[in-house]
């Protein structure tokens, strides 16, 4: 119980801080070198249970994956797009995951807060559902 507690402190914190940036603390922007064509990351949340995924800029990013009230995290080195509406790759355990998003209005149901997003994600036989957002870089 105490690890869910701190699981979801811990996201709202990530969250209010994102939104509290300022000019000063906020994240400089990506690489010249990363092309314009390039996608911004997602961030993606969810409750029951608790989850959280990043997924960095670019073509083929790098996603990292805080599952179960963080007692399972899994890394993908570099992601591939589906298309417009996800990325797919395979954690160094062999875990196959998948994150796929809609745009549309989305709520997490703890926070009351409304993301641009939904998302299903897929680890393995578990699936998750959640919102995301798409945090400028």
């Amino acid at each position: 119980m105490l690890s869910r507690i701190a699981f979801a402190l811990l996201a709202a914190a990530a969250l209010a801080a994102c939104q509290g940036a300022t000019p000063q603390n906020r994240p400089a922007p990506p690489d010249a070198a990363v092309p314009q064509t390039a996608l911004p990351g997602l961030r993606a949340v969810g409750n029951e249970p608790g989850w959280l995924v990043e997924v960095g800029p670019g073509d083929t990013p790098a996603m990292r994956l805080t599952l179960d009230y963080g007692e399972r995290k899994l890394d993908i080195a570099a992601a591939t797009r589906i298309g417009d509406e996800g990325y797919k790759g395979t954690a160094a355990d062999g875990t196959a995951v998948e994150l796929r998003y809609r745009r549309e209005a989305c709520s997490d149901g703890m926070s009351e807060r409304d993301y641009p997003a939904s998302v299903a994600l897929q680890v393995g036989a578990q699936a998750y559902r959640g919102c995301a957002e798409f945090p400028a870089r």
